[in-house]
């Protein structure tokens, strides 16, 4: 009977501790709700929306793979130009926190395509994957810009989450080598040390690691069909053939700034650049680094890319 009572509460405290990681990762929300999206942007100090009433924008669904669409817009560079940058966003973020990079990029004649990872704005999905099911939205973007714009290149910049989607995504990448380059700034090389950096030790930090990990693990298969091994960007990433740079701030503590070192050394050419910038936190290089940030990248694909 006590041996039963114990069984029933050790897995009560299972359930609760893997749905505690779940609701704190994959099964995580935008910071900023739907309704109040334009209202906040609106309010930003570097006025974003009337940036962009500069340029020519085609609001666009997108389908993918998965079944459901991408909520995406298209900027069209007042610079004439074939070439298109498609810039993915973190975990909990919005498309429009991309409009500061996109500007950059448009200014140096680079079309931009933003848009919403799933679970986020209008596009479809009920969680974030970390990559897993994030790769074939972004495959679905990527098609859209190269029927658009056949004979253009295109790169392909993300933060954090959205640079490990880009990692996950350089393997299907090898088929139709569709993106010529990638620009990945605070990625992480596997979900399992994601998750513990930026959720179970943060949040959770008693209960032994690895006992919180097995819990959300377990759970994220239950809830949404995929292990945590079934995320690991620097696999990935030792397949790719295409120019890739790593951005990553040294005192980042959300992913750890090794995660780039080792997905660099995976990399098997030499058209490629790891970049840490002393000092600085996650996904934070360009605030702490101004326009030294982008001509940085600039070097690089005036360098690698043909």
């Amino acid at each position: 009977m006590v041996i039963n009572i114990v069984v029933i509460l050790w897995l009560v405290m299972s359930y609760i501790i893997g749905k505690l990681v779940y609701d704190g990762s994959v099964g995580s929300s935008q910071k900023i709700k739907n309704e109040d999206v334009v209202e906040v942007f609106s309010k930003r100090e570097d006025k974003p929306f009337e940036k962009l009433s500069n340029y020519k924008t085609e609001e666009i669904l997108i389908d993918t793979l998965n079944n459901y669409k991408i909520e995406s817009m298209f900027i069209n560079s007042n610079k004439q130009t074939n070439n298109t940058m498609v810039l993915v966003h973190g975990i909990e973020s919005y498309y429009f926190e991309m409009l500061k990079t996109a500007f950059n990029y448009l200014e140096n004649g680079y079309n931009v395509l933003i848009y919403n990872q799933r679970h986020t704005g209008n596009s479809g999905g009920n969680d974030y994957t970390f990559g897993f099911y994030e790769r074939f939205d972004l495959d679905g973007v990527i098609k859209y810009v190269k029927e658009k714009i056949p004979d253009g290149k295109i790169g392909v910049h993300g933060y954090s989450m959205g640079a490990a989607t880009s990692a996950m995504h350089t393997e299907l990448n090898e088929k139709y080598k569709n993106v010529d380059f990638y620009i990945l700034d605070s990625p992480f090389s596997n979900m399992k040390e994601a998750i513990r950096l930026g959720i179970i030790e943060k949040k959770i930090p008693i209960i032994p690691t690895s006992y919180i990990e097995l819990c959300g693990n377990i759970y994220t298969k239950f809830k949404s069909g995929f292990w945590y091994k079934d995320v690991e960007p620097f696999e990935a990433v030792s397949k790719t053939s295409v120019p890739i740079m790593f951005i990553h701030g040294t005192s980042d503590t959300t992913c750890n700034p090794e995660n780039s070192k080792q997905m660099y050394d995976l990399i098997n050419h030499d058209k490629k650049e790891l970049w840490h910038i002393e000092g600085t936190k996650h996904v934070n290089g360009y605030n702490d680094k101004g326009q030294e940030y982008f001509n940085r990248i600039f070097n690089f694909i005036k360098n690698n890319v043909n």
